[in-house]
This record gives structure tokens, C-alpha cells and sequence, in this order.
């Protein structure tokens, strides 16, 4: 017995396909972005420690020492959620992101938490 896809099974198998490609894409994006921020390029997880630099050559102060830890991140079409560790100077944070890209990869919008995290007793 030959099988053969059908059209409505080839075309359901090609959304799936390409709604995972977008997936993918929008979350190696956010990796991209935090290695970036790794690097000390400022961009939207990391203009919190920008300071006068954001608006200027766009990389974080000098022996800022910013380090981000993804602990967590979920893509859904064009939106990703992102949960980061964001370690400088001695401090630590809980970073909390949701972004969302335009067909181009492009960034449409970036919401953000920025909590500080206490010592553990």
C-alpha cells in the first residue's frame, strides 16, 4: 500500500512546520539578545544599567560586569517569554521578559520586570 499526504493533512503539516520555524526564530532571537547583553551591547533586556550610555555609543558602563543566566524561555508564534538571572557589582536580579517580533525578526514590543533578589538567609 503507497501512502500519499492529502491536502488538507500537507497543509496542516505546513503550518505546523512554519509555526514552529517562527518559534525557533523569535527564541534564538532572545538568546541573541542576551548574549548581547553578555557582551555589553545595551539593548532592550539590558538598558536598566545603560545609564547615560543608552543614549550614547550604545554599550554598558565600564566594569559594570553585567552577567545574564537564562533560566527559562517560552516562544509562542510571535511572542517569547523570557526569565533571566541577571548578575553586576555584587547584586543580583530576577529578570522577566515578554517580547514580540514582526515577520521580519524585528522587535515590536519588550515588557520587562526587574526585580532585585535578597540574599538568602
Amino acid at each position: 500500500m503507497t501512502l500519499t499526504l492529502t491536502e488538507p493533512l500537507s497543509g496542516a503539516l505546513h503550518e505546523l512546520l512554519a509555526a514552529r520555524s517562527l518559534r525557533e526564530r523569535n527564541r534564538e532571537l532572545v538568546l541573541a539578545l542576551v548574549a548581547a547583553g553578555n557582551r555589553g551591547e545595551v539593548n532592550c533586556l539590558t538598558r536598566h544599567w545603560a545609564g547615560a550610555a543608552e543614549t550614547g555609543g550604545g554599550t554598558l558602563p565600564d566594569g559594570l560586569g553585567l552577567g545574564l543566566r537564562v533560566e527559562s524561555v517560552v516562544a509562542d508564534n510571535d511572542a517569547v517569554a523570557l526569565r533571566v538571572t541577571a548578575r553586576a557589582q555584587g547584586a543580583a536580579w530576577s529578570l522577566v521578559a515578554e517580547l514580540r517580533f514582526d515577520a521580519a525578526g524585528r522587535i515590536e514590543q519588550c515588557h520587562h520586570l526587574l526585580v532585585p533578589r535578597t540574599p538568602a538567609s
